[in-house]
């Protein structure tokens, strides 16, 4: 299953945020467990500010393209720009980081207000990191956020000896947080439905339902 509500539904995503914040913000989402393509870039003190800044510039990448728009003269131009643009960077030293994929998918727990998961390096409490989430449809879009560890690494293991690393999602989008919450409250009423509901195979047919939530259109 691609994702399950995690633990007692009333449940805070403590795991995701710090012991010191207010316990009615802690409450304010559900926590879920879920597989999607994450993106975990580490930042230094001095460049926090412009990840920040960067959140409220809209990404060309992620754009939607609205019903309709695709045979206009400009969208045809915008295409043969971006098919040029690819050409250049397949010959420029540049690193520019890639679209995410089926390929960066990775478990995790999450909420509307922080997210969990396993890594390989060690971290420190107060460590920023931009954070890049990639939401399958109907939502098709990238979230991105400045995000900071609530606690050391240091003892706080996961699976497979890997740290457990908290993220508070502390710089979000209004749109791509709601999105977000939006996807988990998907993830809740699938499984929900799939518990509940008495009749023959419902089970199956619920983690058919999930995993077209989590797995639609994200092939690598």
């Amino acid at each position: 299953m691609w994702g399950r509500v995690s633990g007692n539904r009333r449940e805070a995503c403590e795991t995701c945020t710090s012991d010191t914040t207010d316990v009615r913000a802690r409450r304010a989402y559900f926590r879920v467990e879920g597989i999607l393509p994450i993106r975990l870039t580490p930042l230094a003190p001095n460049e926090i500010d412009a990840a920040v800044f960067d959140l409220s510039m809209p990404d060309p990448l992620c754009a939607s393209v609205g019903e309709g728009e695709e045979d206009t003269p400009l969208m045809a131009r915008l295409r043969r720009l971006e098919e040029k643009l690819d050409l250049l960077l397949g010959v420029s030293p540049v690193d520019v980081p890639r679209q995410l994929c089926g390929r960066d998918r990775r478990p995790m727990v999450f909420s509307g207000s922080g997210l969990a998961l396993d890594v390989d390096e060690n971290f420190r409490t107060g460590d920023a990191y931009r954070v890049e989430i990639l939401l399958p449809p109907p939502y098709a879009r990238t979230l991105r956020a400045v995000a900071y560890a609530t606690r050391d690494g240091e003892g706080a293991l996961g699976s497979d000896a890997l740290r457990r690393l908290p993220l508070a999602l502390t710089h979000m989008d209004d749109d791509d947080r709601d999105a977000l919450v939006a996807y988990s409250y998907d993830l809740q009423r699938f499984e929900l439905r799939a518990r509940n509901d008495g009749r023959p195979g419902a089970q199956r047919a619920g983690a058919r339902e999930t995993q077209a939530a989590s797995a639609g259109g994200m092939g690598a």
